[in-house]
């Protein structure tokens, strides 16, 4: 399951709030009025409604036509990266869309009811991150997966094209966490594309190659920003069936399929 909080300003300036939920096989679109929306500055901390986000887990009260979604989540410690993601990007202004990634992987307690029906996610892992901009890129590819087992790890991938300033570029941000190292590869340390597409994507940063291949997925549709107006819709798969496979050289460090990986592909 996917909860996704959010507050957007619109071209005339009016500001609104939305809540999105998304799990295998359904999602669902909740709109607030802005004032519902409060974050505290400095902290990771966000009140919509009666639903609460902040480091330590989520406690949902939702209760609108056709859904309801009640229960508490408590998260382990978070796992941040190294250093964030956008790397010297973050420096940029006018850029459409920046990343965060908050956490790539944390223990879960607690259940959520939904509709009735109880998810357990005791033993389970999490993972978080954030969007700021105007608009989403007009094409990207978006990947994640954490998984548990002999050798857990964690895996994001974020694929767009980038209009800045007057020009246009591919951009592509990748942190892997596998045996106790993080992996970057990234545009700004020269990473090269070598294809990418609806079906996954293929990248080579010096000694170090990276193959991404879905071999199947169920899309639901989400919204997404516009000039920060939500008139866009998307489709994202959370139960996606996806291989990942990582070489350092001719070693294969990596070889991992999950039918629980996250991919989103849009353009």
């Amino acid at each position: 399951m996917a909860v996704i909080p959010a507050f957007h300003r619109d071209s005339g300036g009016r500001g609104t709030a939305s809540l999105q939920i998304i799990t295998q096989d359904r999602s669902w679109w909740l709109d607030y009025p802005g004032e519902a929306f409060h974050t505290t500055k400095g902290r990771f901390l966000v009140r919509l409604g009666e639903s609460r986000f902040h480091d330590q887990g989520v406690s949902l009260q939702i209760q609108r036509e056709g859904i309801t979604l009640t229960g508490q989540l408590r998260f382990g410690p978070l796992t941040a990266l190294d250093t964030p993601i956008m790397g010297p990007f973050r420096f940029l202004g006018g850029m459409e869309c920046s990343h965060e990634v908050v956490s790539m992987s944390h223990a879960l307690t607690g259940t959520l009811t939904l509709n009735g029906e109880v998810y357990d996610f005791t033993g389970g892992v999490g993972y978080i991150e954030g969007d700021r901009g105007r608009s989403f890129p007009s094409r990207y590819l978006w990947a994640q997966c954490t998984w548990q087992g002999t050798e857990p790890g964690s895996l994001m991938l974020a694929i767009a094209a980038i209009p800045l300033a007057g020009l246009r570029f591919t951009g592509c941000l990748c942190a892997l966490c596998h045996q106790g190292e993080e992996y970057r590869l990234a545009t700004y340390r020269g990473v090269h594309l070598l294809s990418w597409s609806e079906r996954g994507a293929v990248l080579r940063q010096g000694r170090r190659r990276l193959v991404l291949e879905l071999l199947e997925q169920q899309a639901q549709p989400l919204k997404a920003p516009v000039e920060g107006d939500m008139g866009r819709t998307i489709h994202e798969s959370l139960c996606s069936h996806v291989r990942f496979r990582f070489w350092e050289g001719e070693r294969l460090l990596l070889d991992h399929t999950d039918t629980c990986a996250s991919f989103e592909y849009a353009g």
